[in-house]
């Protein structure tokens, strides 16, 4: 496994634009966007489906956009105080079949039951036909425990170099409640590129663990 590159927190390395800070600004905004939706469906469960465990949630934001939340613990959402994020953002290859990256999703969506830490899973699709998801956990060693799983491994080591051209992977944290409706503040972000003949990953840290 490559090393990770350590940056400085306003470095852009040459001929990796994707680092620049300004785009963990946007995708910080779009990070408060699928929030707010988890805030109001955990303030109003009548618009959780019945029976269906966890609830999936498939909704068109005002522009078109589809946005698909799985609320998988709303009690702690409601209750959890400094709740952790994770935060993918990625540039799809466009000559990819992306069939296979949808199926293993769908079945680590099938395995949250097995890990009690994840408490929502949010996808938003992008004006440029990419997704960003959002992942609320608790505690924040959650993060851990999901990584273990054989197919999140399989997703993150296998199909991310085959289906994405660049990565970024962010992890912070929503100050107070959920509900309190503060923005998310980022503490750590995580680059991977994998245009080249080899893996480039970098990180840049911005706050305390």
């Amino acid at each position: 496994m490559n090393e990770y590159v350590s940056l400085k927190p306003s470095e852009i390395p040459q001929g990796r634009a994707f680092t620049d800070p300004r785009h963990s600004a946007e995708d910080l905004a779009t990070i408060g966007v699928m929030a707010a939706r988890v805030r109001g469906l955990v303030t109003d469960p009548s618009a959780l489906p019945d029976g269906l465990r966890p609830p999936v949630v498939e909704t068109l934001e005002a522009n078109g956009r589809r946005h698909r939340v799985v609320l998988c613990d709303a009690g702690r959402l409601r209750a959890v105080g400094d709740l952790a994020f994770v935060g993918f953002f990625a540039l799809k290859r466009r000559d990819v079949d992306p069939s296979p990256l949808t199926a293993v999703d769908d079945e680590l969506i099938g395995e949250f039951p097995r890990h009690p830490g994840i408490l929502s899973y949010s996808s938003l699709e992008l004006h440029d036909g990419n997704w960003a998801n959002l992942i609320l956990v608790d505690p924040p060693e959650a993060r851990d425990h999901w990584r273990e799983s054989a197919r999140h491994a399989y997703a993150a080591q296998e199909l991310a170099p085959r289906h994405y051209a660049v990565v970024r992977l962010h992890n912070g944290v929503f100050p107070g409640r959920l509900l309190s409706g503060r923005d998310a503040v980022l503490v750590r972000t995580k680059y991977y590129d994998f245009r080249g003949a080899a893996r480039w990953q970098a990180e840049r840290a911005l706050g305390p663990a």
